[in-house]
């Protein structure tokens, strides 16, 4: 997924036809973009919910699962409803054309394409996309526009500051055993935590922010860190379990296909937060501490339940370090 500010945009392509793929593949690459392909629907369904692309290139006719109901279900989660979706096909009767905006699509463009008219297009999208509201409309949050400025000026204050970056385990688990709207129950829960967890802890200053999906951050100050992501942790774990049915929350976890076709257990639904701060380092950008927090929210991926790791490196470090990790289960 995408931290704050990053500059070059993702495409993901989702054609059956290799050439295709190809062509356009190299077409979006020399225009400077990063390029995710996909075969088929349900590969496309993956890929756009796991990494989170900035445009959706998407084909009618695709084995498995065809573009009309891919684009459906990716409208219907609120992980990817905001992406721009495109629809480029041999298909191009006014039915087709119907169907595709009823979908859900955003535009249409007929096969054989106009590389010039294409990439003006996915160019005008994703400036639309950039210029939407600030705030996330399920939780109100600030969205991550308003994120990367909070974090510029922290930066130019040159004052003490730490960033969590805040995500959740097994949460596609839970949306594919209780369909989307129970999950957005979920992301609505994260929200009110972590605004419960400053006010208690009487953070005025703390800037909470929804970046999309499950992914939520939190400017802080370095000596409350501890402090409210054990605070966060606490009441998250206390409070999900009231949003699993009872038979499951008593099995312990839910049954699932994960990503690779491998019938899985999932556990109940965890948070990971990892953080950085600048108190063994100076950053100048936001794209540079925001990458590090995504770091060390893998790092903290790693440990059962519920955890936190915060990066402990000096300016010239090589190797990952968490200062401290808490776990709770």
């Amino acid at each position: 997924m995408h931290g704050y500010g990053v500059t070059s945009k993702t495409i993901l392509i989702a054609d059956d036809d290799p050439a295709i793929r190809h062509l356009l593949s190299l077409m979006l690459s020399s225009s400077g973009y990063d390029v995710l392909v996909a075969e088929n629907g349900y590969q496309l369904i993956q890929l756009a919910q796991d990494e989170m692309p900035d445009l959706l290139l998407v084909d009618l006719m695709m084995p498995h699962l065809d573009g009309y109901e891919a684009i459906r279900q990716l409208r219907n989660d609120t992980r990817t409803a905001h992406i721009p979706m495109i629809i480029l096909t041999a298909k191009s009767t006014p039915n087709d054309v119907v169907t595709g905006f009823e979908s859900g699509a955003d535009d249409f463009i007929s096969k054989p394409f106009n590389s010039a008219e294409l990439l003006a297009r996915i160019k005008g999208h994703l400036r639309r996309a950039a210029q939407r509201p600030v705030h996330n409309p399920l939780t109100g949050l600030a969205g991550n526009i308003l994120l990367t400025e909070e974090i510029r000026y922290r930066i130019r204050r040159d004052e003490p500051f730490a960033l969590l970056y805040v995500d959740l385990n097994n949460f596609k688990a839970f949306n594919d055993t209780y369909g989307f709207a129970r999950g957005d129950q979920v992301l609505r829960l994260v929200a009110d935590v972590l605004l419960d967890a400053v006010t208690a802890l009487r953070g005025e200053r703390d800037f909470i922010g929804h970046i999309g999906g499950d992914d939520f951050a939190i400017l802080t100050t370095p000596d409350r860190v501890d402090l409210l992501c054990g605070t966060i942790i606490d009441r998250f774990d206390t409070r999900v379990r009231q949003l699993y049915d009872a038979a499951d929350l008593a099995r312990g976890y839910l049954s699932g296909i994960d990503r690779h076709g491998v019938a899985r257990r999932f556990p109940i639904t965890s948070i990971a937060i990892g953080g950085v701060t600048n108190r063994t380092r100076s950053f100048e950008a936001a794209e540079e501490i925001s990458r590090i927090a995504a770091e060390m929210k893998q790092f903290a991926k790693n440990f059962p339940g519920s955890a936190y790791a915060i990066d402990a490196r000096a300016a010239d470090a090589q190797l990952p370090a968490a200062e401290r990790r808490g776990a709770h289960k």
